[in-house]
């Protein structure tokens, strides 16, 4: 009989760039208590390679094994169950063992986290957090120890994670594609070496792999002994209220990974060069209020930032301030009732009410009487505020140099807009095509930041962004603003009539429209202010500085 070939994967050591994502695994591999790591970006970039080539710093696989869960997975596969037919018929109690018991001591990976159903997520963050769980089942109650690494991946296109869960996972990194060509060719060149002849390539880095793996090891044995003085338990509070996190969890996890990252550099104290080194690790999903000198951890150390322009763009205003226009942009009053229909589910926002169409319940009642009737469920919670700016940065907008009173309107609203509760997001449209450039942030310098790296030139398709503001408002806790700043000179082949129908096709999930007009010159088309008409949008135009 033939044995199973062993799996290869590819070496830890081997890895590429993503430095911060292979820091965040190892320290939680030294303290599985800091509650697992959360890996957000983009699809194609090398997340479940590197998440996989974790086994080879874990030499024995039964001691230290690596569980994929499926989205799929039932909550008796997650926690495990009873034997009925060995309790009933032997009066034996045989226990099925669970996911989260079989990745004790591992690495438990969930990819695509945010397409898990929320109950399980709870009760995954809940076990990787504490190192055990109960299980409960036909009247027998048994502990489980479930000590692991748990390793979530997603993209944001395919939908959000709730913040409460979000919040759970211990730490946090962004991935993005590399720009920079030589790492790009250096990946594919290893990548080919490793596909033509694995077992050589893996023997090549072995010894690197061990190395990691030892002082791993040596971390493990001696985190208890690192030394956590009160002036650093005092600079960690500093940091989460100057964060304005919201709980305790950042003041903890900023000193449990301090001490992991400490014992993994074999110190015997944690200093404050600690802290800081792991802090983007806590604060990047829980900071309402990044601080101006914190890293981008989008960005490895080795990379630095590289400015972006578009092909043909000789216009300066990439490096200039942005221009506040004398528009005095107003808040949307929080009292508002309205409907929105999405196919088949019924969204009603009133005094921050919600109301969904129950799947289960329909389809359960369905199935037994054979009468079709949408049950809803309805839920109680102020909706945060979700501003999306949809940019017009296209060659028009340029021309007329008017894309900074653009981004000065765009900063202007953010500042005006910013509480805890209120979120923001970008699309720019350039070049014929629409680009998310800014995911939901609470913090103001991410948008900036983003706007400064606005792509510039083309034409105008604003159906290409409003299908990606359906991508955008796929979560009902969110009031979603949408903010539309534009001059109207849309493409040769598209018209008035086909825009209205395709915002109407697609931005159902969106509560209030603001369109900005940026058109300029003696004569106007007046095709924006028309457009504003037609969806029932509130109207503003854009007015500039020489303009008083």
């Amino acid at each position: 009989m033939i044995a199973d070939k062993k799996q290869i994967n590819f070496p830890f050591s081997a890895i590429v760039g993503q430095d911060n994502f292979k820091l965040a695994l190892i320290l939680n591999l030294v303290d599985p208590l800091i509650g697992g790591v959360l890996a957000i970006g983009d699809k194609g970039t090398g997340k479940t390679t590197l998440i996989r080539s974790l086994t080879n710093l874990m030499t024995d696989q039964e001691k230290y094994p690596f569980i994929n869960l499926p989205i799929g997975v039932s909550e008796d596969r997650l926690i495990g169950s009873i034997n009925l037919e060995e309790l009933i018929n032997a009066k034996k109690e045989v226990i099925n063992l669970g996911l989260m018991a079989q990745a004790h001591q591992g690495v438990l990976y969930v990819d695509e986290v945010n397409l898990l159903q929320d109950y399980l997520t709870d009760i995954l963050l809940d076990a990787a957090a504490s190192g055990n769980y109960y299980l409960e089942r036909e009247g027998i109650s048994r502990y489980f120890k479930s000590r692991f690494c748990l390793v979530g991946s997603m993209n944001p296109e395919e939908g959000s994670l709730r913040p409460q869960l979000k919040d759970r996972f211990g730490l946090s990194v962004n991935i993005t594609t590399t720009t920079d060509a030589k790492v790009r060719q250096q990946i594919i060149k290893q990548r080919f070496q490793f596909d033509d002849n694995p077992a050589d390539f893996v023997a090549n880095y072995k010894s690197k792999d061990q190395r990691i793996a030892t002082q791993i090891e040596t971390a493990k044995n001696k985190l208890k002994t690192v030394l956590i003085n009160d002036a650093i338990i005092e600079y960690c509070s500093q940091l989460a209220i100057e964060h304005q996190v919201e709980g305790l969890r950042a003041d903890i996890l900023l000193l449990k990974t301090a001490r992991a990252f400490a014992a993994y550099q074999n110190a015997t104290e944690v200093t404050k060069e600690d802290v800081d080194k792991i802090a983007d690790f806590v604060l990047n999903h829980r900071s309402l209020n990044k601080s101006p000198n914190q890293q981008n951890p989008n960005q490895n150390e080795n990379e630095q930032p590289k400015e972006t322009l578009s092909e043909g763009n000789t216009s300066k205003e990439e490096n200039i301030h942005f221009l506040s226009p004398k528009n005095d942009f107003q808040k949307q009053k929080n009292t508002f009732t309205d409907k929105i229909e999405n196919g088949s589910k019924a969204i009603h926002y009133n005094q921050g009410n919600v109301s969904t169409t129950d799947t289960k319940k329909t389809v359960s009642q369905y199935v037994a009487t054979d009468k079709f009737e949408i049950k809803t469920k309805h839920k109680k919670s102020l909706l945060k505020e979700h501003h999306i700016f949809l940019i017009d940065s296209s060659g028009s907008m340029l021309k007329n140099q008017i894309i900074a009173y653009a981004k000065g309107a765009v900063d202007k609203i953010a500042t005006q807009s910013k509480n805890q509760n209120t979120q923001f997001s970008i699309v720019s449209l350039f070049d014929g095509e629409a680009q998310h450039i800014l995911h939901r942030t609470a913090v103001l310098k991410d948008i900036e930041i983003a706007l400064t790296s606005l792509k510039t030139g083309g034409k105008t398709n604003l159906t290409a962004g409003f299908k990606q503001i359906k991508s955008i408002c796929v979560d009902v806790d969110f009031k979603h603003n949408l903010h539309i700043i534009t001059d109207g000179k849309l493409n040769t082949d598209s018209n008035l009539e086909a825009t209205v129908l395709a915002f109407q096709t697609y931005c159902k999930g969106v509560h209030s429209t603001q369109i900005i007009d940026a058109e300029k010159g003696m004569v106007k088309i007046g095709v924006a202010a028309d457009f504003a008409n037609r969806i029932h949008a509130n109207y503003q135009p854009l007015i500039t500085e020489n303009e008083h």
